[in-house]
């Protein structure tokens, strides 16, 4: 399958999944504490990769292992809502896994800051 072409599946499937966490999802152990960051659908379409970031600051800590729990628990609704909303031949098996990026960049952020300090 061209580039393009799972691109724009990748891009409809990420709306998809949005709109469905922002209105369907009633799981309390995800509900407004997660974000769909992006979507890699393979070539065959049998699955796609949903990448999750989790909404925390320091006062309010949360169990990752709950929150993939949680995306674990929803995953066949999702699949569901897919199906529904985009004419696909095969809807894609979901994947999740939960995307750390943020929390790293915040780290090496700090890490450059402290360094900056301990150089005055």
């Amino acid at each position: 399958m061209r580039r393009q072409r799972l691109a724009a599946i990748e891009k409809e499937v990420l709306r998809v999944i949005s709109k469905t966490l922002l209105e369907d999802v009633k799981n309390p152990k995800v509900k407004g504490i997660v974000s769909l960051v992006k979507v890699r659908v393979t070539e065959d379409l049998k699955f796609a990769d949903l990448y999750f970031t989790i909404y925390e600051d320091e006062n309010n800590r949360v169990n990752k292992e709950k929150v993939e729990e949680g995306l674990n628990e929803i995953k066949g609704f999702l699949r569901k809502k897919i199906s529904e909303e985009l004419a696909l031949r095969y809807v894609p098996e979901i994947r999740v896994k939960i995307d750390d990026s943020i929390e790293y960049a915040v780290k090496i952020s700090k890490l450059l800051d402290d360094l900056k300090i301990q150089q005055k």
